[in-house]
Parts: structure tokens; sequence; C-alpha cells
């Protein structure tokens, strides 16, 4: 991972938001959050434009214990079809 080290980035973006540029675009880690309504774990990625304007969402893991989503999230496609371990390398760490 450009702009700082892999495994302080994922500490980063279990628990706060967190921003990375990847060919080109931002993309923006909500963090895992405990959505009160259903009692689940949420884990979502955010496409945002130049402007800081939200485009997209590319991805959101739900599961019922805070390991489950991020084991999810760490083995589902979650950029371009891809795992994070597969793209971290390509991605920027970037300030918000």
């Amino acid at each position: 991972m450009k702009g700082g080290n892999v495994n302080d980035f994922l500490e980063h973006a279990t628990y706060e938001e967190v921003a990375v540029r990847y060919h080109g675009k931002k993309y923006f880690f909500h963090g895992l959050l405990r959505n009160p309504d259903t009692g689940r774990f949420e884990f979502t990625i955010d496409l945002w434009d130049d402007a800081d304007r939200y485009v997209d969402t590319v991805y959101q893991a739900s599961a019922p214990t805070e390991e489950e989503c991020m084991r999810r999230f760490l083995a589902d496609a979650v950029i371009d079809g891809r795992r994070f371990w597969e793209i971290e390398g390509e991605m920027e760490w970037v300030d918000w």
C-alpha cells in the first residue's frame, strides 16, 4: 500500500473512516459500523468524485459479528471485481 503500512490501514479502516486512490479514483471506507435497526455489523466502500461528491456504493458487507464482517470484506471482491489483498499494493492511502 502506497502512503502507509497495509496493516495500519486495516486497523484504521476497521474502526474509523479512511480513503484511498486506486486507478485515479477516490474510494471512501466507512469503517465497521453496527446497524442499530438490525444489530448486524456493516462495512461499506463508496466511490467519490474529485469534487468530493458521492458517486456510488461499490461494496457492502453485512454479518452478525465484527469478525465475520471483516472476514467477508477481506475475502470478497471489493473494487473492480478484485479482492482487497489483490489490489492493496496499487492503492494509495490518502487524507480525506
